[in-house]
């Protein structure tokens, strides 16, 4: 197992220091980097807390890319302060220590696909197969481990990913394929811990895709390995957006019990920004306690590409309804 966690190292960077080498070598360029920022801050009331102002996200980030040659190395750097500015609502101190790195990735793209080295990034799994039905901004479609989101425990996929190595395939007629490695614990004697596949098709209008992620079962002491599948599909009218997403999960790790979880969404766009969004989630588990299913809905106006103004209200039957209100900063 190590050998291949090497040799897939090895591979990921021989092929971009390959490209570089290529051609003839000349002056290294270092773009001038981008300095990013995402703000979501508004007002949340939730049916087992106080009202109370929050902050949702706030990610501070840069972004920037290195060209020799052929070579190419872009790097991406964002901390999400959030938990900082909330620190005082949980009784925490002034925040400092409340700083999560959110991404910290290079990736070489060549002619030959793109390769990733990433000690934490977020996830592409949730990124590009959950999408058609992650339309929300409180209510999100990922498992809540590490960012809050008022849906969690529906959908078992994490937003975020550590000790990541990926391999993107080049886009060959609107499809392209992801295959990666994690190594969760380091301790453990086993380099990858879990392996992650997808393959997705996206012209624009239509989306389809579909993945698995397979988890190993010595990080639980397990029989069998975690598995969980996800296939979504979605497509774009003029004004109106569709989206599915189904996710199946399989011998899961401690009391959860195998379950499937689904979401179904749909967005319309009347102009001038204008827009609003409904969406179902249901989780069936074989666990009866666990079961859950909520609607979600959402009134949303973009004044910009960099402001969006948005109220949304989420009603579960497990799971803490909620309503909350906010501001979208980026740039």
């Amino acid at each position: 197992m190590k050998k291949t966690a090497l040799g897939f190292v090895l591979t990921t960077l021989g092929v971009a220091v390959a490209a570089a080498n290529s051609a003839q070598a000349s002056e290294l360029e270092f773009e001038k980097p981008n300095f990013t920022m995402f703000a979501s801050l508004g007002v949340l009331d939730r049916e087992d807390a106080d009202y109370d102002p929050e902050v949702f996200e706030l990610e501070l980030g840069l972004k920037g890319l290195v060209k020799l040659d052929e070579f190419k190395m872009v790097y991406s750097l964002a901390a999400d302060v959030a938990d900082a500015a909330n620190s005082k609502d949980t009784g925490g101190a002034d925040g400092e220590s409340d700083i999560h790195i959110r991404d910290a990735k290079v990736v070489f793209p060549t002619r030959y696909g793109a390769f990733v080295l990433a000690p934490r990034t977020p996830s592409g799994q949730l990124r590009e197969l959950y999408s058609n039905v992650d339309l929300f901004e409180y209510n999100e479609t990922h498992s809540g481990a590490v960012s809050p989101t008022g849906m969690k425990g529906i959908f078992g996929q994490g937003d975020e990913g550590q000790d990541v190595v990926a391999y993107v395939t080049p886009t060959f007629n609107n499809i392209k394929a992801t295959m990666a490695m994690l190594s969760i614990n380091e301790t453990n004697g086993n380099d990858i811990d879990v392996k992650a596949f997808r393959v997705v098709y996206d012209d624009k209008k239509l989306n389809l895709g579909a993945g698995i992620v397979v988890a190993d079962q010595s990080l639980a002491g397990a029989d069998d390995d975690y598995k969980r599948m996800a296939f979504t599909a979605g497509y774009s009218f003029e004004r109106f957006d569709i989206g599915a997403t189904y996710e199946i999960n399989e011998d899961t790790f401690g009391p959860n019990g195998d379950y499937d979880s689904y979401g179904v969404t749909g967005r319309y766009h009347f102009g001038n920004g204008y827009s609003v969004a409904a969406g179902y989630y249901e989780k069936d588990s074989d666990v009866d306690a666990n079961d859950n299913d909520g609607m979600v809905f959402q009134a949303k106006k973009a004044f910009s590409k960099n402001i969006v103004a948005w109220a949304e209200t989420g009603q579960y039957d497990k799971t803490a309804d909620n309503v909350a209100v906010g501001v979208n900063i980026k740039f």
